[in-house]
């Protein structure tokens, strides 16, 4: 399938959710909502998420330090530009554009710069842990979509670590593994995933390396998180919604695990779905309600990480297009070394 066609069904995918998500709400009241709500809290909701990717992108910056050291304004821009890429097409090039951006700034390799991002996103992952404990706090009913959400994260965060522990005491033994695993696709991919995996499980060194740094990974991954359950309560503030902290703390981390799984375009009807599951029929809260603060919430963030993602693309000096053609080249080519040496 193409990547327009993979699109086109994601946006229809989208509109399906969104339609679901919208489906016996007053759109009347949700506007009345809307119009009313408190605009000095919604600037503070903006300040402490922007403030989160920032935390995110030190995290980044740590976890980048045994490969290449940059300044926090060069962790800040390629984290918010791979963010927009990933926000406005759902093919998760964010996170190999990454790579290339340290490519075109700093000169690293593309392949040598990727295990990087992996280890960074287990590390978001480790959220997950905090969602469980909190189930038996809240009291809340785990019905089948939400039950079958949190054990697909866990399930990931599972495969994610076992591969970060082989690959780290058992290099030689996880590449063969992991090439005997993608063996039976037809000989051209599976050639071609295989000189990946080598690669990366070789570069995977920079997890030992980061070892000693684990507690101010863990530190930055809770302060973002908490940054992020902050802003999210802010956001029911602005609609004069008293919600419990541990219950926003909760529900916004689950949603911002969900991202894990293929998203639409702008991620439009995955974030109403996701938050009506959690907040309306999780937690009993008014349908109207929930609503109006992720349809005010979705539009507020989708203008701050365009915004941001554009500046951050010119702050760099790199257009958004080259960033595309050339991810999709690393992403595409039969040589992990030609792929590394592209972008420059």
């Amino acid at each position: 399938m193409s990547r327009g066609s993979k699109i086109a069904l994601a946006t229809v995918a989208g509109i399906v959710l969104l339609a679901i998500a919208l489906y016996g709400v007053d759109v009347g009241r949700v506007r009345e909502l809307i119009a009313h709500v408190n605009a000095p809290w919604l600037a503070l909701a903006a300040v402490l998420y922007v403030s989160a990717y920032l935390v995110r992108s030190l995290r980044w910056r740590l976890v980048l330090r045994p490969v290449q050291r940059v300044r926090v304004s060069e962790s800040f821009f390629m984290l918010m530009a791979g963010y927009f890429l990933n926000y406005i097409i759902p093919i998760r090039a964010g996170e190999v554009a990454k790579s290339f951006f340290l490519k075109r700034l700093r000169g690293v390799p593309i392949a040598t710069s990727l295990p990087t991002i992996f280890v960074d996103k287990l590390l978001e992952l480790l959220s997950i842990v905090l969602v469980v404990l909190l189930i038996p706090v809240l009291s809340i009913e785990l019905n089948g979509y939400l039950g079958t959400l949190i054990v697909t994260v866990l399930v990931v965060f599972a495969i994610a670590l076992a591969l970060l522990v082989m690959a780290i005491w058992r290099e030689r033994a996880t590449a063969r593994v992991l090439t005997a695993a993608v063996s039976w696709l037809p000989a051209r991919v599976s050639s071609r995933l295989s000189a990946w995996l080598e690669l990366f499980v070789g570069g995977m060194g920079v997890a030992r390396q980061n070892a000693r740094t684990l507690a101010p990974l863990v530190g930055y991954t809770a302060f973002a998180v908490l940054l992020d359950a902050l802003y999210f309560s802010c956001v029911f503030r602005a609609f004069s919604m008293d919600v419990p902290f541990v219950m926003v703390l909760f529900g916004y981390t689950l949603i911002s695990l969900s991202y894990i799984l293929p998203t639409p375009p702008a991620q439009i009807g995955h974030n109403e779905a996701v938050m009506v599951l959690i907040f309306a029929v999780g937690f009993g809260l008014g349908r109207d309600e929930v609503t109006a603060v992720m349809i005010l919430a979705h539009l507020m963030t989708g203008l701050i990480v365009t915004g941001i993602g554009l500046w951050s693309f010119g702050a760099m000096s790199i257009k958004v297009s080259e960033s595309f053609r050339h991810v999709a080249e690393a992403a595409g080519s039969d040589s992990p070394d030609a792929a590394a040496g592209r972008g420059g």
